[in-house]
């Protein structure tokens, strides 16, 4: 068979080497596609918001929007927290207790002792710094697993803070431009929250200091290979240490913006956080194994929880069912991911972080 000329070259292309070609654009679009970590929560959350807005045509309001934000911000500012540590290689389960302990004590100081407001969430953030330090020094002092300690600290801060009340809540009233620019304002009539904007201004750091610094590759590196980042400069420990702190102030401020919403603390607030912090983390196309992750990734996790429970209210379903199916989501990802880097691997491509 005759080969096929190229005008203006004279060159013969032959059938065979046209269509291997054309396989390999195939491939190279494929593996590009593979390399995206957030489209396939992109995909989850047009799906779920399709068929709850087919269920409930309340669900594309304003006020169905403002309660999805009002969600996203509790799992989001958390979530992000958690995926920067897992990026690096380690977990943090003591979330949900930090993010019920210090709003506690910012009302406990404030309220029922009179300090200053400002000082009150200070002190509180401060706390919560203290003890992502203790979380990240005896994990790597003792060299015991942070899925360990964490799960340790967590329950020991959950006991302090039914102690400290004796499992009463305490409760706010009144007004303060410190609880209003937490989170008790809202933007006009849209009924969303101001505490959105903190959420926005999160993400945009993170995502920036990842992509765009010196210190966003050092978590890379920890959680990719933790020996041979340290044979190439990077201080591991000095990251690992910071990720930890940076995940339990983010889990007490999301615990004080709520705090902020609702004017109110309680022991036992957000009993669960971990877990679903874990599923954002994981959803959003970070890895268990660490050395990968997406902070926007991780948003959109965030903001497809939002939907799912605020969907499930407007449906008239229980909300009993949302643990559920926070469950089959948490499954579904980590099998989805696995399939995802089998199929990047394939095609020769990593998945982008």
């Amino acid at each position: 068979m005759e080969g096929v000329t190229s005008q203006g070259t004279g060159a013969v292309t032959e059938p065979g080497a046209t269509r291997s070609l054309g396989r390999s654009s195939l491939v190279s679009m494929l593996a590009r596609v593979f390399a995206v970590q957030e489209l396939g929560v992109l995909a989850a959350g047009l799906v779920i918001g399709g068929v709850f807005a087919f269920l409930s045509p309340e669900f594309l309001t304003m006020a169905s929007a403002g309660s999805i934000l009002a969600s996203a911000v509790q799992f989001g500012i958390v979530g992000v927290g958690v995926t920067v540590l897992m990026i690096a290689g380690e977990f943090d389960l003591s979330v949900a207790s930090v993010y019920s302990l210090c709003p506690l004590v910012m009302a406990w100081l404030w309220i029922d002792h009179g300090v200053n407001v400002f000082l009150s969430l200070t002190l509180a953030l401060a706390l919560a710094a203290s003890i992502g330090a203790i979380n990240g020094l005896a994990t790597l002092l003792l060299n015991i697993p942070s899925f360990i300690i964490t799960l340790a600290t967590g329950l020991f801060w959950a006991g302090v803070s039914l102690n400290l009340t004796g499992g009463y809540p305490i409760s706010y009233f009144g007004t303060s431009p410190v609880m209003s620019w937490l989170g008790a304002a809202e933007m006009g009539s849209s009924k969303i929250s101001v505490s959105i904007f903190w959420l926005v201004a999160i993400v945009v750091i993170l995502a920036s200091v990842l992509r765009m610094t010196a210190t966003g590759n050092w978590v890379f590196a920890c959680g990719g290979d933790g020996r041979a980042a340290r044979a190439m400069g990077v201080p591991v420990a000095v990251v690992k240490l910071g990720c930890f702190i940076l995940s339990s102030v983010l889990a007490a401020f999301t615990g004080i913006v709520q705090f902020g919403s609702f004017g109110s603390a309680t022991p036992t607030q957000g009993s669960d956080l971990a877990l679903t912090a874990l599923v954002v983390a994981v959803v959003g196309g970070g890895s268990l194994m660490g050395g990968r992750g997406s902070i926007v990734g991780a948003l959109l996790a965030a903001i497809v929880l939002g939907m799912s429970y605020t969907g499930l209210v407007l449906s008239g379903v229980s909300t009993t069912w949302f643990q559920s199916f926070v469950g089959f989501l948490l499954l579904f990802a980590v099998i989805m991911n696995l399939r995802m880097e089998r199929l990047g691997a394939r095609f020769g491509v990593i998945r982008k972080s």
